[in-house]
């Protein structure tokens, strides 16, 4: 089957003749199709999709776990589940139940601190290839995304960024969509 990608996996390429500096890139599907959440990891050069739900599953069609490694192949992509790093079942709830977001993000981080080997292999492999994690909320201030990343950082010493992407306000000119 083609690569839907006929873009280079180029850091150069992608984003101009800066510097390449390593980023962890997040995404949530909120709102937008497999197709349009696709355009927007090829026009950032994005080389493996990384879904840290717990649950890779979704009510929107070819937004679980098959069809988006089918569709990342396509792309040109790999795609990878860490549930490890997904929210557990009883916060997930709580969340629900109280609307506490500074208490879901303490008990996200306290469980986060128990996934070690998780951290430390997502941090080598940001290091080396163009990730971006997925979940599902648009915003990122309200996923728990934004706390993987800040600890993705963390642990790498200041050595990458976090670039939270927004299909919804992305920076692509209208002919790439």
């Amino acid at each position: 089957m083609p690569c839907k990608n006929n873009f280079l996996h180029s850091s150069a390429m992608a984003v101009g003749a800066e510097t390449f500096m390593p980023k962890i890139y997040t995404i949530g599907y909120e709102g937008i199709s497999q197709d349009t959440l696709f355009q927007t990891l090829v026009y950032h050069d994005i080389q493996t999709l990384l879904d840290i739900r717990q649950l890779p599953q979704s009510r929107k069609p070819g937004l679980s776990k098959t069809a988006l490694g089918l569709a990342a192949a396509e792309y040109g992509m790999q795609y990878q589940h860490l549930r490890a790093l997904g929210t557990p079942r009883d916060l997930r709830y709580q969340r629900k139940i109280d609307h506490d977001e500074a208490a879901f993000r303490r008990g996200y981080l306290t469980y986060l601190a128990t996934q070690g080997a998780a951290m430390e292999a997502l941090v080598e492999q940001v290091q080396r290839e163009r990730c971006c994690l997925l979940c599902y909320e648009a915003n990122v201030e309200e996923c728990h995304r934004l706390l993987v990343a800040g600890r993705v950082v963390e642990m790498a010493g200041g050595a990458l960024t976090a670039v939270h992407l927004s299909a919804a306000a992305s920076p692509m000119p209208a002919s790439f969509r």
